[in-house]
């Protein structure tokens, strides 16, 4: 498939690769002559090192003791089917992750806080992916008894990595080493957790994304269910952001934020998309299969900072049909707050389905609280 045209001049060639190949070659020789194990990554001295580790043998037993401890079986067998799926992914990364940690440093204009990214991939994990560490379930998020296939399509799960990692440049950073940190990180838009940072994240790693893949890939990749599903704010980039700044090397996301101070334009567009996104009768019915596997018609996700928000809403089920929407963020259960823990905040919705057929919940939407009685009619 033929690029879109970038502002890069020209493409790497295979002398460029090689040369980045023979020097990840000596970076891993030296890593083991430090006795330090290799993991498969690249690096520069602008962006990060982002390594790959398979199977999550450290990780697995903490999310699931059930299945993992007294059963060393069970883990081998879960270690070796990542590494047997995985390949695609790594292999993507080996060739172009590179390219990938450069673009999105280009267009952001901002420095990487961290000299090192770990990437752990699994294959069953309560949530889709989280950060610090970064984990990526390959096959299924499992929780609660419950598990919702992962997409298969390696595109989508390279977005799913490339999505995470570029949260490590646009997340405030906690320390700044070497001076203080850019102002950029004080837009109101790049502030932890809300709507807006995480457009700003799919901002960044759409564009480079496409620089490497052209603009169709990118569009299959992104429209796949579950994708739309844990980003709400997709429609916001594509038919709000985009059309009005061209990310660059020379007009990078720091630039835009600074032209564009609170009481600017964008705010106003911001406020006027939020209130159309919210409206019930400006959203078509979904015409989709129950997809959440609970009676009430809601499942939970967690976000990269541990708060636990509204990942699936079935259209036409209880929770739908009092006005619980997805992207909603979960404040309390039975007036109980919720902690960090999405898989014990499922549960409890469902003791409470199970026990009271009805939910009570308070969610967080555009700086309200909201309360919901979910209830069987």
């Amino acid at each position: 498939m033929r690029k879109d045209h970038n502002e890069y001049s020209s493409p790497p060639n295979r002398h460029h690769a090689a040369c980045r190949i023979g020097l990840l070659s000596l970076l891993v020789a030296l890593l083991i002559v430090l006795n330090v194990t290799p993991i498969r990554g690249q690096s520069t001295d602008r962006v990060p090192a982002v390594r790959f580790h398979l199977g999550g043998a450290e990780l697995l037993p903490m999310a699931y003791p059930e299945r993992y401890r007294g059963n060393p079986e069970a883990l081998t067998e879960d270690v070796e089917w990542v590494r047997d799926h995985a390949d695609e992914l790594v292999e993507w990364w080996d060739r172009e992750g590179l390219l990938f940690l450069q673009r999105v440093t280009d267009f952001a204009g901002l420095r990487w806080p961290y000299r090192d990214i770990d990437v752990y991939l699994v294959r069953h994990w309560p949530v889709v992916s989280i950060e610090r560490p970064l984990v990526l379930a390959l096959e299924a998020i499992r929780a609660d008894g419950r598990a919702v296939p992962v997409p298969e399509d390696d595109d989508v799960r390279v977005l799913l990595v490339a999505h995470q990692i570029t949260h490590y440049i646009v997340d405030p950073p906690e320390f700044e080493p070497s001076g203080p940190r850019d102002l950029a990180y004080e837009h109101p838009f790049m502030a932890p957790g809300n709507f807006e940072a995480e457009a700003m994240v799919n901002w960044l790693t759409y564009r480079a994304i496409e620089d490497l893949w052209g603009q169709e890939r990118l569009a299959a990749a992104t429209s796949d269910e579950i994708w739309q599903a844990y980003n709400p704010n997709h429609s916001y980039v594509i038919d709000e952001l985009e059309p009005r700044h061209r990310l660059s090397r020379r007009q990078p996301l720091a630039e835009w934020l600074g032209d564009n101070p609170p009481g600017s334009e964008i705010f106003r567009v911001r406020d006027a998309y939020a209130r159309q996104s919210t409206d019930p009768s400006a959203q078509p019915v979904a015409d989709r299969e129950r997809v959440t596997g609970t009676d009430y018609g809601l499942d939970l996700g967690a976000s990269y900072d541990g708060r636990i928000f509204v990942a699936y809403v079935d259209a036409e089920s209880p929770a739908g049909r009092v006005g619980v929407q997805q992207g909603d963020v979960v404040r309390t259960i039975e007036g109980r707050e919720v902690g960090t823990d999405v898989a014990q905040a499922q549960q409890q919705m469902d003791e409470s389905w199970d026990n009271n057929g009805e939910v009570n919940l308070s969610v967080s939407r555009q700086g309200r609280e909201i309360f919901f009685t979910i209830e069987a009619s």
